[in-house]
Order: C-alpha cells, then sequence, then structure tokens
C-alpha cells in the first residue's frame, strides 16, 4: 500500500453532493483503504483494524498517527483494494461483508450501472469516454458510454466510482447478492483464447496442520473461560453490576449475539433455545438460592470443517453439571448434561504501515444439547 498521491493540481470535493470524477485515479483508489461516513467524512486509512463494534483506523498522512475510531451504524461504506467492500446492516445490526473479487469471482468484471443493473463483464479498454466489455452474460462485446457507469469494480480488487458516494454506497448495498452469486465458472471463451476458471472453495477442507494445533488451544481456553463466567453469573453472591459486567463478557467470547444456547432439565422433554444474552440473563435471575455450574471432560477440538463463509468450524464436546439449592443450603435439582459447542476460527484483515497483515481468533457458536441426565 502506497502513499496517496495528490500531485496532479486535482481538487476533490469530498461532500455528500460531490461527484467523484474520472480524476480520482484508478491508480489513486487502489493505493489505501476509504473510509466513508455517513457524517460525510473521508479518509484514505495507513491502519485499518476491524472490532466488533466497529473498526479503529490510523488516517493516511497522519503525522501523529493519531487511533480513530467509528462505529459500524456510522460507516456509510468501507472499500479496500483487496476486492472487499462493507457496508452497515441495520436490520443485521453488523457490517456486511461483500467480496467482490476473490477466488471465486477474480476472473470478471462488475460494471454497476446507473439503474443499478450489475453486468459481469471482462472490460478491453476505453475510448473517448465510453467503456469497451465482453458482456460475460451473453458472450457479446459491446460498449458503455460512462455516463450510464455508476462504478466498477475491477477483478484485480481496484474499483472506481462515478458518482456521489451516498448513490454508490446504496447501490453496492443492494447488489450485494448478485454479487456473491458471481463464479469464475460464467467466463467463457473470449477472442479464441480460454480463460481458465478457479475451483469453487473446498468446503470440506481441513484446517492447515500448522494451524491445527494453536486453534485447538485457543477453543479450549475460551472454552474454560466461558466456563469461569457462567459460575460468575450463576453466583448468587455476586454483585449485580458485576453480574452485567461478567454477562458483557461472556458474550464477547461469542461470533455474534445470535449464538443459540440450549437448555435442558430431567423434568421435562423439550429442549428450550435462547438466544446467548437472554440466556444470560435468565441464568442470574433463576429461583435457586445458589447455583453452581461446572464443566468435566472437555474433549478436544474435533470435527474442524471450512464452511461457505470462508470461517472454520470446530465442536467441542463437553460434560456440564448444574447444582440449584435453596435458601436452607439443601440441593433441590442437579443435573448433568453432555453438550457440543460450536467453535469458529474467523480471519481478520489489518492493516499496519501501508501492509496487510492477517490475523486470526477463535470464538464460540451455538453451543446444542445431546443428552441429559
Amino acid at each position: 500500500m502506497k502513499t496517496l498521491i495528490l500531485k496532479r493540481n486535482i481538487v476533490i470535493n469530498l461532500t455528500l453532493g460531490c461527484i467523484l470524477t474520472l480524476a480520482f485515479t484508478l491508480e489513486t483508489l487502489a493505493q489505501s483503504p476509504m473510509l466513508f461516513r455517513n457524517d460525510g467524512k473521508t479518509f484514505a486509512l495507513k491502519e485499518l483494524d476491524f472490532m466488533s463494534h466497529g473498526v479503529e483506523y490510523i488516517k493516511e498522512n497522519d503525522p501523529v498517527e493519531a487511533k480513530n475510531s467509528c462505529l459500524n451504524f456510522d460507516i456509510l461504506l468501507l472499500i479496500y483494494p483487496l476486492g472487499t467492500y462493507h457496508y452497515y446492516s441495520k436490520p443485521q445490526d453488523k457490517l456486511v461483508n461483500v467480496e467482490y473479487s476473490n477466488s471465486r469471482n477474480n476472473k470478471i468484471d462488475k460494471i454497476i450501472t446507473r439503474d443499478e443493473r450489475v453486468i459481469p463483464a471482462n472490460i478491453l479498454g476505453t475510448n473517448g469516454g465510453s467503456y469497451q466489455y465482453t458482456d460475460l452474460n451473453t458472450g457479446e462485446d459491446a460498449v458503455m458510454k460512462q455516463d450510464q457507469v455508476l462504478a466498477i469494480l475491477f477483478k484485480d480488487g481496484n474499483y472506481k466510482f462515478f458518482s456521489d458516494k451516498v448513490t454508490v454506497a446504496s447501490a453496492l448495498q443492494k447488489i450485494a447478492d448478485q454479487i456473491n452469486t458471481f463464479n469464475n465458472a460464467m467466463v467463457g471463451t473470449q477472442g479464441g483464447n480460454q480463460i481458465p476458471t478457479m475451483p469453487e472453495d473446498n468446503l470440506e477442507e481441513e484446517l492447515p496442520d500448522f494451524n491445527r494445533q494453536l486453534f485447538r488451544d485457543k477453543a479450549l481456553s475460551k472454552t474454560k473461560e466461558l466456563g469461569d463466567y457462567l459460575s460468575l453469573i450463576s453466583n448468587k453472591n455476586t454483585k449485580f453490576q458485576k453480574a452485567n459486567e461478567a454477562i458483557d463478557a461472556a458474550v464477547k467470547l461469542f461470533l455474534n449475539e445470535d449464538a443459540i444456547m440450549e437448555v435442558s432439565s430431567v423434568n421435562r422433554s423439550e429442549v428450550q433455545k435462547y438466544k446467548i444474552r437472554k440466556y444470560f440473563e435468565r441464568l442470574k435471575l433463576l429461583k435457586y438460592s445458589e447455583i453452581k455450574i461446572t464443566w468435566s471432560n472437555i474433549s478436544y477440538v474435533s470435527n474442524i470443517k471450512k464452511h461457505e463463509d470462508g470461517n472454520y468450524y470446530g465442536i467441542v464436546t463437553l460434560e456440564q453439571k448444574f447444582d440449584g439449592y435453596n435458601s436452607d443450603g439443601q440441593l433441590v435439582y442437579s443435573d448433568v448434561t453432555k453438550k457440543n459447542m460450536t467453535v469458529i476460527l474467523k480471519t481478520y484483515d489489518k492493516y499496519v504501515v501501508g501492509k496487510k497483515e492477517t490475523h486470526w481468533d477463535v470464538y464460540l457458536g451455538d453451543i446444542g444439547v445431546v443428552v441429559t441426565k
């Protein structure tokens, strides 16, 4: 990643009503991740780090390299020249990641038109303000005038915008599903030369051996950490505020708050399901005077598989012993439940001093009941 170069006396107005003209060249855009905020501010980034609540970043050319932050819901669009863009989804309350150039679709240019159509193409060149391309849907060569184009997402990860960022961001949100359906298999013969296609991701691919033990160690560490929080939350001697802090910390162990905890009892046949925060809140308010939750027979991570979202998933099996006591200290309820806990290895990109670094962490997922006795 190089320094953003603006040495051609180009005046760029990045207010909401502006136009990102062709003067904002392909080479310039490709040099830095770009953050477009809802408050109208736009920054080229030197360093970028994804957090659960938003992003932290250092602006390019910032002499003091001050750390800034932006919450997810304040992000209009975040795009960087590795073939990925992000936008905030209000219904999902998170950043949505769209890979417009990866091993699955990196032989396809994507032309987004003013009427928000997406044309899978092989761009051949420009001539007098028009783009010459091969339409991969039809296999025919075509020409499109620049004033018909809203944006181009190039197969090498570069991109060009031809309108204001609000309009472009809105379109990129609407066409995200279309982008995700593109596959190199649609690339056929062009000019008599066969373009090789990339194989589909192997969804059964196992985690590379050199990372397997690290994954297992960290997954077991997170599992045991959750057990500690459960004991703290369920302990009636824990102060209310402290229990709430423990809940917040426990929730952060999970990939997101949609993770499900299954709950069973020897007194009923059905298994109840709760989202993870709701489960912790219920646990804190259970009627017992004292609760003890202990975990034992925690197995190694097994069944490690790569899923279609690009993350690796595994299973930790454990036994949970639940004891509930009344105000006289008598044990009034007890059970032992065998549970399967999903653990997830997720990678994320961080930009440091102009270079992309790939980091990873392990998160917890759904926790299901196998048997209760």
